[in-house]
């Protein structure tokens, strides 16, 4: 009982107090009684005031400093490729290329008539060998050239047997009178056999007769004798140059007649003697450039 008594006692006087504090500060004394702090603690007794109203937001403060940069990160993904553009204007024409080294053309080919080979010391070669061919010397008509057929022909669509109106291709032989210029018992009645020639390294070839040697600045392939089809047969042909050593094909013995390779003679008249002369063979030559 004696504690509860003191307490009333003491909450008692602090009420008197704070009242003749209010009763001198309603007088205008000021400082008589000290202030009461928001939170004060009277024979610990917390009093709690309530909060006041949020004042207004205050202006920004000055910018920072600006920190230190950062390490580079990784590489994204690649992203998805985008739509095509728009062609662009031409350009404007670029100036002229120096000009290339000249070029070594397309080469020579030329058929040599008597032999089975070209003479590759020359810088030719032989594209293949063959046997020579045309038409039959008592033909009128038929192909009036003479051909290099090849020794291993190829065939297409065929019907074996003769039959309905063809032209015909037959071999060809030497036809030899006299010893002069070819040995007769050597090649008269033979095969002709023929070679195709090219020459990579030049451009041009030229067969002339009446000649032995080729103009300056040409190289001389070969020479020999111009030949042709006997002048009082049916059927012509024309002249070609054969090789002034001839060879003859294997097993091509018989005078089986076909196409026929004669020696050309000149023959005055028209054709001035001289400088020709009646009656002589005429040499040729075949060259290339």
């Amino acid at each position: 009982m004696a504690s509860q008594a003191a307490v009333i006692v003491a909450t008692l006087s602090a009420l008197f107090l704070f009242s003749a504090c209010l009763a001198v500060d309603s007088g205008g004394e000021e400082g008589s009684c000290p202030k009461q702090m928001e939170n004060s603690n009277v024979n610990n007794i917390t009093v709690v005031a309530p909060p006041g109203p949020r004042g207004d937001t205050g202006p920004p403060g000055p910018r920072g400093v600006r920190g230190e940069k950062g390490e580079t990160g990784r590489p994204g993904k690649l992203g998805p490729h985008g739509m095509e553009g728009q062609k662009g204007e031409k350009g404007a024409l670029g100036q002229k290329g120096s000009q290339g080294a000249e070029g070594l053309g397309g080469g020579a080919v030329y058929i040599r008539w008597g032999r089975t080979f070209c003479d590759e010391g020359t810088g030719t070669v032989t594209v293949y060998s063959g046997l020579a061919g045309g038409a039959h010397y008592n033909n009128k008509g038929g192909g009036s050239n003479y051909q290099c057929l090849p020794a291993d022909p190829e065939w297409g669509q065929y019907e074996d047997g003769v039959q309905g109106s063809k032209s015909h291709m037959y071999g060809a032989e030497y036809e030899i009178s006299t010893n002069v210029p070819y040995d007769k018992a050597t090649l008269h009645n033979r095969d002709v056999p023929c070679a195709v020639c090219y020459s990579l390294s030049r451009r041009a070839q030229l067969m002339i007769p009446a000649r032995k040697t080729c103009p300056e600045g040409w190289t001389r392939e070969y020479g020999g004798y111009l030949m042709a089809a006997y002048y009082n047969h049916p059927g012509r042909t024309e002249f070609v140059c054969m090789d002034g050593e001839p060879e003859v094909r294997p097993g091509g013995e018989g005078s089986d007649n076909g196409a026929l390779f004669y020696l050309t003679e000149a023959r005055c008249g028209s054709l001035p003697c001289p400088p020709y002369v009646d009656g002589r063979e005429l040499a040729c030559v075949v060259c290339t450039k």
